[in-house]
């Protein structure tokens, strides 16, 4: 009886560091020293009372933590013929330290939650922070509704930057990134599981109010990634004549969109924005000017996080205006920034193994599949797809980047019966 009453108090307060890592993650987007700090204290610490709490205990299969460090080993072995050592050699530790919390967290809320499954219950923390932001958002639409122009980026209070909505966050593509990878699917998920009545309607109206705030953030790939999540659950763990009828409504409903006005529809006017600027937000021309500099170290690359500096290194430009590469597509900044060599290490230790159990879980058709297990899916693809568009895959300390990692290492996580 000790020994379980000890378990639970473990557990309650392991439930304040999981509560608090997200936290953290969401504030350090402000130019705040502790939070900042905080984020960077938070997984060695995690990692180091996660460590304690399952010594002797087998850690499991995880072949998401396994990949992370492999690629962390590679980067740090190759941050001293980066551009800029340091940077690279600071970006590989943070790597290092996420492969180490994706490691031993998993095994640790199998032995401390052992009535739920570890998915389960991060889903459930996920839950109530969609909520909480959502509702936050809400508010804070009511109280600063202004709109702010201000060239300097810094944050002035208002609820719009523009016409574009953003809430409390600094970025309306923030809004987009996080509603539409994490908090719709979740949000979606959550509502199915009831049966109608006031927790069901309840979930519905917040998930409504989501979807607008999305759209009204005006993110072009967080709308698309929130639209991924959702097929995803839609399509999965169904018949196939199920999911070739939504292929082909979907199809047919884009088809008369077309035929009824081919120069100004709903999807023109979403991928342009109604904007007369440089495609992709200038995003297109950055992209053509990767390959100078991949050329330049095709098999190392520029160094892990020199795209982040925005200089000039040894002849070569890493901006172009005010968009690094960085800022414009997580694969070809890790193209650039790792090379062909380490490209190839992410590609198969790390994203192969994640399409294939993504292929495995929306092909299953067994109405008894873990449904949560298709959430983590939803969630996981969108965040593929939301990569191709802004770079957040490999900036460890982001609140996207530790959440999806995380969500990828319960995707692919197989532990032990306790």
């Amino acid at each position: 009886m000790s020994a379980l009453s000890h378990i639970r108090k473990g557990a309650r307060a392991y439930d304040v560091l999981l509560t608090a890592g997200p936290s953290i993650w969401l504030m350090s987007q402000f130019p705040v020293a502790v939070f900042g700090l905080a984020r960077w204290l938070y997984l060695p610490l995690v990692a180091f009372l996660s460590a304690h709490v399952i010594r002797r205990k087998r850690l499991g299969r995880n072949p998401v933590a396994v990949g992370m460090g492999l690629l962390a080993l590679y980067t740090m072995v190759t941050s001293f013929l980066s551009y800029y050592p340091t940077v690279s050699f600071l970006k590989s530790i943070s790597l290092l330290l996420l492969a180490g919390f994706l490691l031993v967290v998993p095994p640790t809320l199998q032995l401390l939650y052992p009535d739920t499954k570890p998915k389960e219950h991060i889903l459930r923390i996920y839950l109530y922070f969609a909520v909480a932001i959502v509702l936050s958002n809400c508010f804070w639409y009511f109280l600063r509704p202004g709109s702010s122009l201000a060239s300097d980026g810094l944050f002035s209070g208002e609820a719009f930057l523009g016409d574009r909505f953003r809430g409390w966050f600094l970025n309306p593509n923030s809004v987009g990134l996080i509603y539409g990878v994490f908090f719709l699917p979740i949000l979606w998920f959550e509502a199915g599981k009831h049966r109608m009545g006031p927790t069901k309607i309840g979930v519905i109206l917040i998930l409504l109010v989501a979807v607008v705030q999305l759209l009204a953030s005006q993110s072009r790939a967080g709308t698309a990634a929130g639209i991924v999540s959702l097929f995803a659950l839609v399509f999965g763990h169904r018949k196939w004549p199920s999911r070739v009828a939504i292929v082909v409504i979907m199809g047919l409903a884009v088809l008369v969109m077309f035929i009824g006005n081919p120069d100004d529809n709903l999807i023109i006017r979403f991928v342009t924005r109604g904007e007369a600027v440089i495609p992709g937000s200038g995003r297109f021309e950055v992209w053509t000017n990767t390959w100078n500099r991949l050329l330049d170290r095709p098999f190392l690359g520029t160094g892990l996080g020199v795209a982040d500096t925005d200089a000039t290194a040894g002849g070569l430009v890493f901006s172009t205006g005010t968009y690094t590469i960085e800022k414009g597509n997580s694969y070809l900044g890790a193209l650039e920034e790792l090379g062909l060599i380490g490209s190839a290490i992410m590609l198969t230790a790390l994203l192969a193994p994640i399409l294939k159990a993504c292929w495995r879980e929306i092909t299953t058709e067994s109405p008894l599949a873990d449904s949560s297990m298709l959430l983590l899916t939803a969630i996981v693809l969108a965040g593929l797809v939301n990569a191709g568009f802004e770079a957040w895959l490999l900036s460890v300390g982001s609140f996207p980047t530790l959440s999806f990692w995380f969500f990828a290492s319960l995707l692919l996580f197989k532990g032990e019966e306790v």
